[in-house]
């Protein structure tokens, strides 16, 4: 083996266990020379306050900032899950699992934040009953702790409602993808948001008119197409109002008519079939039939619907996005389909 001396020529390594004095910092030499640092673990240590007061915190530095000096819109944690009591419109309290996503924004000049105060902020409230008032409380203590201009916090989770068939008379739990949401600039309000995934059948009103076609002019047996689709459902609640995830959902099952199901004997499934030939539709028109529904919910200041129809017919996908209108408010930029698909 060959190494480099200080003049950067090569020359021959000494032979095993002759290292010529080389320190090995964490493990035992070949020559048997102890390590330079013992790996010990203290677990009988405990800090003082002095102890504490000691440690060297990073945003405290001065001209450590690596890259452009400039501010950062978003920084924080995502991903940090803990359990949470769910507010439910009547009823007990859910225990769910939250997955937290918490930013603030970070200005010139300075290192970082403190990351664990997110965390810490969520757990000084994790006894409370959990709802978007409670959100917005820990989203005004997380920019408070920063010291941030603005703070945003999202809390996405799985929210399960028991549902009954359509004629069997049984019941099953139905799961829905939820998320609330906060965020705040400087000494402005509050604002409250609210998301839903809902699942539902679209059958195709042009197959269907293609299949009677069929059957009347050719008495030819043909079977309509349809397909799992997903609604996404994003509001902003209106100042002062309370909506909850359950209101969100009745809506999208007043509007599309056509949930997918859970617990189905053979006169479910006959209905279902029954309610796919009565509520036919495009993905143009699962768009407008929630813009109805959103638009006259005085709760709801503003909205944005995205819908996939997951084709059965086609190897891609049919979507339409819309959104109320307000001005300064949500756009129907929506792109993300593929985080649609179940």
């Amino acid at each position: 083996m060959l190494r480099y001396d200080d003049k950067q020529t090569l020359e021959p390594l000494p032979p095993s266990g002759q290292n010529g004095g080389r320190k090995a910092y964490l493990f035992r030499n070949t020559d048997g020379a102890e390590p330079v640092i013992p790996r010990v673990y203290d677990a009988h240590f405990r800090p003082d306050e002095a102890y504490r007061a000691s440690l060297p915190d990073m945003t405290e530095t001065v001209d450590a900032v690596e890259g452009a000096n400039v501010p950062i819109p978003q920084v924080g944690i995502a991903g940090f899950r803990l359990p949470l009591r769910f507010a439910v419109p009547s009823g007990e309290p859910l225990l769910l699992e939250a997955r937290v996503t918490g930013t603030v924004s970070l200005e010139a000049d300075l290192k970082g934040i403190n990351m664990s105060r997110i965390i810490r902020t969520f757990y000084a409230r994790k006894e409370a009953i959990f709802d978007l008032d409670t959100l917005a409380q820990v989203v005004r203590d997380y920019q408070r702790e920063l010291g941030s201009l603005s703070a945003r916090v999202r809390v996405a989770f799985s929210y399960p409602m028991l549902v009954p068939s359509l004629r069997s008379g049984l019941e099953g739990y139905q799961y829905y993808d939820g998320r609330y949401e906060a965020a705040v600039e400087g000494s402005g309000p509050v604002r409250r948001y609210v998301e839903l995934d809902f699942v539902y059948s679209s059958a195709c009103p042009c197959s269907a008119e293609l299949a009677e076609h069929a059957r009347d002019v050719r008495g030819a047996y043909a079977i309509p197409h349809s397909q799992r689709s997903v609604a996404h459902l994003r509001v902003e609640v209106a100042e002062g109002a309370r909506l909850h995830l359950e209101d969100l959902v009745h809506h999208a099952r007043e509007a599309l008519k056509t949930e997918v199901q859970v617990m189905v004997k053979r006169e479910d499934e006959q209905a279902f079939a029954e309610l796919n030939g009565v509520y036919v539709k495009f993905v143009e028109d699962a768009v407008r039939l929630l813009y109805a529904r959103l638009v006259a919910d005085p709760r709801i200041h503003d909205f944005q619907v995205a819908c996939a129809h997951l084709e059965s017919l086609h190897a891609h996908d049919a979507v339409a996005v819309i959104a109320k209108g307000v001005p300064g408010g949500f756009r129907p930029d929506f792109t993300d389909f593929s985080s649609l698909v179940r």
